[in-house]
């Protein structure tokens, strides 16, 4: 058992590459997707390119600053409705 093994130098740049790609935003990695095909299927004597959808939104969850902002808007809405009611409770004549 070889407790200190030497690290390959293919390691690290497959670390690199990962790192790499996963930095990428989905219209990048289609792209890096043809050129593969393209790369390997030229080799086979077949070329053809997947044919690229059009980039669909993804819903993102609320981040806890998007969270925290919509809750201090809501509170601050409600106060301001208070407020108002208030203002014309004691501008009604009695």
């Amino acid at each position: 058992m070889r407790l200190f093994q030497k690290k390959s130098p293919n390691q690290d740049c497959f670390k690199r590459l990962i790192h790499r790609l996963s930095a990428m935003s989905e219209s990048e990695l289609i792209k890096v997707e043809q050129l593969l095909s393209l790369v390997f299927e030229s080799r086979e004597g077949e070329v053809s390119l997947p044919i690229v959808s059009e980039k669909k939104e993804v819903p993102q969850e609320p981040t806890l600053d998007d969270t925290i902002t919509e809750a201090k808007n809501k509170l601050h809405t409600e106060q301001l409705e208070k407020r108002i009611e208030q203002f014309k409770q004691m501008k009604k004549p009695k």
